[in-house]
Protein backbone atom coordinates (compact mmCIF):
# COMPACT_ATOMS: atom_id res chain seq x y z
CA UNK A 1 0.00 0.00 0.00
CA UNK A 2 3.27 2.26 0.85
CA UNK A 3 4.38 1.57 -2.72
CA UNK A 4 1.29 1.98 -4.44
CA UNK A 5 0.61 5.45 -2.69
CA UNK A 6 4.21 6.51 -3.48
CA UNK A 7 3.72 5.73 -7.34
CA UNK A 8 0.31 7.41 -7.32
CA UNK A 9 1.38 10.68 -5.79
CA UNK A 10 4.58 10.49 -8.70
CA UNK A 11 2.21 10.12 -11.60
CA UNK A 12 0.25 13.02 -10.29
CA UNK A 13 3.38 14.82 -9.62
CA UNK A 14 4.23 14.33 -13.55
CA UNK A 15 0.36 15.27 -14.52
CA UNK A 16 0.68 18.56 -12.99
CA UNK A 17 4.05 19.66 -13.74
CA UNK A 18 2.99 18.90 -17.01
CA UNK A 19 0.01 20.83 -16.93
CA UNK A 20 1.67 23.64 -15.40
CA UNK A 21 3.97 23.97 -18.69
CA UNK A 22 1.83 25.32 -20.82
CA UNK A 23 3.47 24.28 -24.01
CA UNK A 24 5.62 20.97 -24.50
CA UNK A 25 7.67 22.84 -27.65
CA UNK A 26 9.87 25.80 -27.91
CA UNK A 27 9.35 28.75 -30.17
CA UNK A 28 10.37 28.85 -33.81
CA UNK A 29 12.72 31.15 -34.81
CA UNK A 30 11.67 33.94 -37.68
CA UNK A 31 14.65 34.11 -40.40
CA UNK A 32 12.90 37.14 -42.75
CA UNK A 33 14.90 40.32 -42.65
CA UNK A 34 11.71 42.79 -42.67
CA UNK A 35 13.18 44.95 -39.99
CA UNK A 36 16.21 45.25 -41.97
CA UNK A 37 14.40 46.78 -45.48
CA UNK A 38 13.56 50.01 -45.77
CA UNK A 39 10.46 49.20 -47.80
CA UNK A 40 9.23 45.24 -46.94
CA UNK A 41 7.45 43.41 -50.00
CA UNK A 42 4.03 44.49 -50.97
CA UNK A 43 3.61 39.75 -51.08
CA UNK A 44 5.98 39.11 -47.65
CA UNK A 45 7.07 35.52 -47.53
CA UNK A 46 7.34 34.66 -43.75
CA UNK A 47 10.50 32.25 -42.65
CA UNK A 48 11.56 30.69 -39.78
CA UNK A 49 13.83 27.76 -38.48
CA UNK A 50 11.57 24.85 -38.27
CA UNK A 51 11.58 22.64 -34.93
CA UNK A 52 12.44 18.87 -35.61
CA UNK A 53 9.37 16.44 -36.23
CA UNK A 54 7.16 19.31 -36.79
CA UNK A 55 4.52 20.08 -39.62
CA UNK A 56 2.35 22.69 -39.21
CA UNK A 57 3.13 26.24 -38.69
CA UNK A 58 0.87 29.29 -38.03
CA UNK A 59 1.91 33.06 -38.50
CA UNK A 60 0.11 35.82 -37.25
CA UNK A 61 0.25 39.73 -38.39
CA UNK A 62 -0.97 42.36 -35.53
CA UNK A 63 -0.99 45.77 -35.78
CA UNK A 64 0.54 48.15 -33.27
CA UNK A 65 -2.44 47.64 -31.11
CA UNK A 66 -2.22 44.04 -30.83
CA UNK A 67 -4.74 43.36 -33.36
CA UNK A 68 -4.42 39.79 -35.31
CA UNK A 69 -5.12 41.30 -38.59
CA UNK A 70 -4.18 38.14 -40.96
CA UNK A 71 -3.72 34.51 -40.10
CA UNK A 72 -1.67 32.21 -42.27
CA UNK A 73 -0.85 28.37 -42.01
CA UNK A 74 2.40 26.78 -43.71
CA UNK A 75 1.34 25.34 -47.00
CA UNK A 76 4.16 26.05 -49.77
CA UNK A 77 7.00 24.56 -47.36
CA UNK A 78 8.03 23.44 -44.12
CA UNK A 79 9.95 27.03 -43.22
CA UNK A 80 7.78 29.82 -45.12
CA UNK A 81 4.53 30.72 -45.89
CA UNK A 82 3.60 33.99 -48.27
CA UNK A 83 0.77 35.88 -48.18
CA UNK A 84 -0.99 36.58 -51.65
CA UNK A 85 -3.13 38.71 -50.58
CA UNK A 86 -1.14 42.55 -51.13
CA UNK A 87 0.12 44.05 -47.90
CA UNK A 88 -0.77 47.66 -49.03
CA UNK A 89 -1.73 49.51 -45.45
CA UNK A 90 0.77 51.75 -44.69
CA UNK A 91 1.87 51.59 -40.51
CA UNK A 92 3.80 49.60 -38.39
CA UNK A 93 3.05 45.88 -38.24
CA UNK A 94 4.05 42.46 -36.33
CA UNK A 95 4.10 39.06 -37.42
CA UNK A 96 5.14 36.00 -34.96
CA UNK A 97 4.96 32.31 -35.91
CA UNK A 98 4.27 29.07 -33.45
CA UNK A 99 3.83 25.56 -34.32
CA UNK A 100 0.32 23.85 -33.97
CA UNK A 101 -1.11 20.91 -35.18
CA UNK A 102 -3.41 19.95 -38.06
CA UNK A 103 -6.64 21.34 -36.26
CA UNK A 104 -3.99 24.75 -35.74
CA UNK A 105 -3.88 23.99 -32.07
CA UNK A 106 -1.32 25.76 -30.63
CA UNK A 107 1.49 23.56 -29.82
CA UNK A 108 4.23 25.96 -29.08
CA UNK A 109 5.20 29.57 -27.71
CA UNK A 110 5.03 32.10 -29.95
CA UNK A 111 7.86 33.34 -31.24
CA UNK A 112 9.61 37.21 -30.85
CA UNK A 113 7.70 39.53 -32.78
CA UNK A 114 8.94 40.97 -36.12
CA UNK A 115 8.35 44.29 -37.47
CA UNK A 116 7.22 45.12 -40.67
CA UNK A 117 7.40 49.30 -41.44
CA UNK A 118 5.29 49.99 -44.26
CA UNK A 119 5.55 53.50 -45.46
CA UNK A 120 4.32 56.03 -48.76
CA UNK A 121 5.25 57.20 -50.78
CA UNK A 122 8.71 56.14 -52.65
CA UNK A 123 10.94 57.23 -55.34
CA UNK A 124 11.18 53.62 -56.71
CA UNK A 125 9.21 50.60 -56.95
CA UNK A 126 9.67 47.48 -59.28
CA UNK A 127 6.90 45.47 -60.54
CA UNK A 128 6.91 41.79 -61.51
CA UNK A 129 7.33 38.32 -60.82
CA UNK A 130 9.32 35.83 -59.44
CA UNK A 131 12.49 37.35 -60.51
CA UNK A 132 11.74 40.50 -58.62
CA UNK A 133 9.74 39.50 -56.10
CA UNK A 134 13.10 37.01 -54.79
CA UNK A 135 13.08 33.59 -53.60
CA UNK A 136 13.20 30.30 -54.84
CA UNK A 137 13.00 26.50 -53.50
CA UNK A 138 16.49 27.16 -52.09
CA UNK A 139 15.91 30.55 -50.17
CA UNK A 140 12.54 32.52 -49.24
CA UNK A 141 11.83 35.28 -50.22
CA UNK A 142 11.80 37.44 -47.21
CA UNK A 143 15.52 37.65 -46.74
CA UNK A 144 17.29 40.54 -48.18
CA UNK A 145 20.52 38.43 -50.50
CA UNK A 146 17.60 36.88 -52.95
CA UNK A 147 16.19 40.14 -53.88
CA UNK A 148 17.92 42.07 -56.69
CA UNK A 149 16.55 44.90 -54.85
CA UNK A 150 19.11 44.97 -52.59
CA UNK A 151 21.97 44.96 -54.22
CA UNK A 152 20.74 48.42 -55.75
CA UNK A 153 22.14 51.49 -54.03
CA UNK A 154 18.42 52.85 -54.65
CA UNK A 155 16.03 52.08 -52.34
CA UNK A 156 13.03 50.44 -53.92
CA UNK A 157 9.57 48.61 -53.16
CA UNK A 158 9.52 45.32 -53.89
CA UNK A 159 6.11 44.90 -55.60
CA UNK A 160 6.65 41.60 -57.34
CA UNK A 161 4.23 38.66 -57.07
CA UNK A 162 5.57 34.62 -58.06
CA UNK A 163 3.95 33.56 -61.12
CA UNK A 164 2.47 36.22 -62.91
CA UNK A 165 2.09 37.12 -66.21
CA UNK A 166 2.12 40.56 -67.95
CA UNK A 167 -1.92 40.48 -67.68
CA UNK A 168 -1.84 39.39 -64.17
CA UNK A 169 0.53 42.68 -63.57
CA UNK A 170 -2.18 45.16 -65.27
CA UNK A 171 -5.09 43.50 -63.44
CA UNK A 172 -3.51 44.31 -59.74
CA UNK A 173 -1.56 47.57 -60.91
CA UNK A 174 -4.37 49.89 -58.91
CA UNK A 175 -4.21 47.59 -55.79
CA UNK A 176 -0.28 46.89 -55.91
CA UNK A 177 1.27 50.14 -56.97
CA UNK A 178 -0.92 53.29 -56.75
CA UNK A 179 -1.38 53.17 -52.61
CA UNK A 180 2.83 53.53 -52.95
CA UNK A 181 2.97 56.50 -55.23
CA UNK A 182 6.14 56.07 -56.97
CA UNK A 183 7.80 58.51 -59.20
CA UNK A 184 9.63 55.69 -60.81
CA UNK A 185 8.05 52.08 -61.83
CA UNK A 186 10.51 49.47 -62.65
CA UNK A 187 8.97 47.03 -64.85
CA UNK A 188 10.02 43.55 -65.61
CA UNK A 189 7.51 41.43 -66.81
CA UNK A 190 6.87 38.86 -69.69
CA UNK A 191 9.35 35.52 -68.66
CA UNK A 192 6.26 33.52 -67.38
CA UNK A 193 4.58 34.37 -70.52
CA UNK A 194 6.71 33.51 -73.12
CA UNK A 195 7.48 30.14 -70.92
CA UNK A 196 3.72 29.32 -70.97
CA UNK A 197 4.11 30.27 -74.44
CA UNK A 198 2.45 33.25 -75.03
CA UNK A 199 3.92 35.47 -77.97
CA UNK A 200 5.73 38.80 -78.07
CA UNK A 201 3.30 40.49 -79.71
CA UNK A 202 0.94 39.93 -76.83
CA UNK A 203 3.42 40.57 -74.25
CA UNK A 204 4.19 44.09 -75.70
CA UNK A 205 0.88 44.87 -76.01
CA UNK A 206 0.45 44.53 -72.32
CA UNK A 207 3.68 45.84 -71.24
CA UNK A 208 2.30 49.52 -73.60
CA UNK A 209 -1.29 49.20 -71.63
CA UNK A 210 0.90 49.09 -68.29
CA UNK A 211 2.94 52.30 -69.36
CA UNK A 212 -0.67 54.04 -69.69
CA UNK A 213 -1.47 52.94 -67.02
CA UNK A 214 1.92 54.87 -65.48
CA UNK A 215 1.30 57.73 -67.40
CA UNK A 216 -1.88 58.46 -66.49
CA UNK A 217 -1.15 58.45 -62.73
CA UNK A 218 2.41 60.63 -63.32
CA UNK A 219 4.34 58.20 -62.97
CA UNK A 220 7.61 56.93 -65.18
CA UNK A 221 7.52 53.46 -66.52
CA UNK A 222 11.04 52.08 -67.24
CA UNK A 223 11.22 48.03 -68.57
CA UNK A 224 13.87 45.83 -67.60
CA UNK A 225 14.63 43.27 -70.07
CA UNK A 226 13.30 39.87 -69.75
CA UNK A 227 15.90 37.45 -68.50
CA UNK A 228 17.13 34.42 -69.99
CA UNK A 229 15.85 30.76 -69.39
CA UNK A 230 18.13 27.75 -69.50
CA UNK A 231 16.30 24.70 -71.42
CA UNK A 232 18.44 21.87 -70.12
CA UNK A 233 18.28 22.94 -66.27
CA UNK A 234 14.44 23.57 -66.47
CA UNK A 235 14.11 20.12 -67.98
CA UNK A 236 15.98 18.32 -65.43
CA UNK A 237 13.99 19.87 -62.73
CA UNK A 238 10.69 19.60 -64.51
CA UNK A 239 9.85 23.42 -65.19
CA UNK A 240 7.94 23.21 -68.51
CA UNK A 241 8.99 25.91 -70.80
CA UNK A 242 7.60 26.65 -75.00
CA UNK A 243 10.44 25.71 -77.47
CA UNK A 244 10.54 28.89 -78.84
CA UNK A 245 10.74 31.20 -75.71
CA UNK A 246 13.79 32.71 -76.80
CA UNK A 247 13.35 34.13 -80.25
CA UNK A 248 10.49 35.43 -78.49
CA UNK A 249 12.13 37.11 -75.57
CA UNK A 250 14.93 38.44 -78.58
CA UNK A 251 11.56 40.33 -80.01
CA UNK A 252 10.11 41.57 -76.59
CA UNK A 253 13.86 42.55 -75.38
CA UNK A 254 14.51 44.72 -78.64
CA UNK A 255 11.39 46.53 -78.43
CA UNK A 256 12.39 47.34 -74.62
CA UNK A 257 15.33 48.76 -75.18
CA UNK A 258 14.23 50.67 -78.28
CA UNK A 259 11.89 52.32 -75.53
CA UNK A 260 14.51 53.72 -73.68
CA UNK A 261 14.67 50.04 -71.33
CA UNK A 262 17.29 48.52 -69.12
CA UNK A 263 19.79 45.95 -70.21
CA UNK A 264 19.72 43.65 -67.24
CA UNK A 265 21.11 40.84 -68.83
CA UNK A 266 24.59 41.52 -69.97
CA UNK A 267 25.98 39.43 -67.38
CA UNK A 268 23.46 36.56 -66.89
CA UNK A 269 23.40 35.02 -70.87
CA UNK A 270 25.94 32.67 -72.43
CA UNK A 271 27.21 32.17 -75.56
CA UNK A 272 23.99 30.96 -76.99
CA UNK A 273 21.77 33.59 -75.13
CA UNK A 274 20.52 31.66 -72.44
CA UNK A 275 20.99 31.65 -68.70
CA UNK A 276 24.54 30.63 -67.45
CA UNK A 277 23.76 27.22 -65.67
CA UNK A 278 26.48 28.83 -63.09
CA UNK A 279 24.15 31.77 -62.41
CA UNK A 280 21.09 29.45 -62.01
CA UNK A 281 19.58 26.29 -59.60
CA UNK A 282 16.75 25.26 -61.81
CA UNK A 283 17.31 27.61 -65.27
CA UNK A 284 14.41 30.14 -64.35
CA UNK A 285 15.27 32.03 -61.35
CA UNK A 286 18.38 33.99 -61.29
CA UNK A 287 21.04 32.95 -58.13
CA UNK A 288 22.23 35.15 -55.69
CA UNK A 289 24.84 36.12 -57.99
CA UNK A 290 22.76 36.76 -60.96
CA UNK A 291 20.31 38.90 -58.87
CA UNK A 292 23.19 41.16 -57.82
CA UNK A 293 23.98 41.28 -61.65
CA UNK A 294 20.51 42.22 -62.43
CA UNK A 295 20.48 45.23 -59.26
CA UNK A 296 23.66 46.74 -60.48
CA UNK A 297 22.28 47.09 -63.50
CA UNK A 298 19.03 48.87 -62.95
CA UNK A 299 21.80 50.42 -60.23
CA UNK A 300 23.51 51.94 -63.03
CA UNK A 301 20.88 53.30 -65.45
CA UNK A 302 18.94 54.96 -62.31
CA UNK A 303 22.17 57.44 -61.86
CA UNK A 304 22.85 57.35 -65.54
CA UNK A 305 19.12 58.12 -67.11
CA UNK A 306 16.87 58.72 -63.92
CA UNK A 307 19.13 61.06 -61.61
CA UNK A 308 16.58 63.34 -61.08
CA UNK A 309 14.13 61.38 -59.43
CA UNK A 310 17.11 59.80 -57.07
CA UNK A 311 16.92 60.31 -53.27
CA UNK A 312 16.67 58.02 -50.35
CA UNK A 313 20.35 56.89 -50.68
CA UNK A 314 21.36 53.74 -48.79
CA UNK A 315 24.24 54.29 -46.18
CA UNK A 316 27.04 50.87 -46.88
Amino acid sequence: MKYFSAILAAIMLFFNSTADAKFKLPAPYPTTEFEKMEYPPVYPTYSWEPLANTEFYLVQVLDEDGKVIRELLNKEALNRVTDWEPFNQIGKFYWRVCVVDKNKKQLSDWSESKIINVTAPVAFAALGDSITHGGASFIPAGQLSCQWETYCQYLIKNIGRSGDTTEMMIKRFESDVLPFQPKVLLIMGGVNDIRIGSNADDVIKNLKILREKCTANDILPVFLTLTPMNDELMTRVGIPFAKNWLTEQKKINEWILKNNGVDVTERLVDADGTLRATLTPDGLHPDMRGKMFIGKAVEKALAEKYFNFIYGVKEW
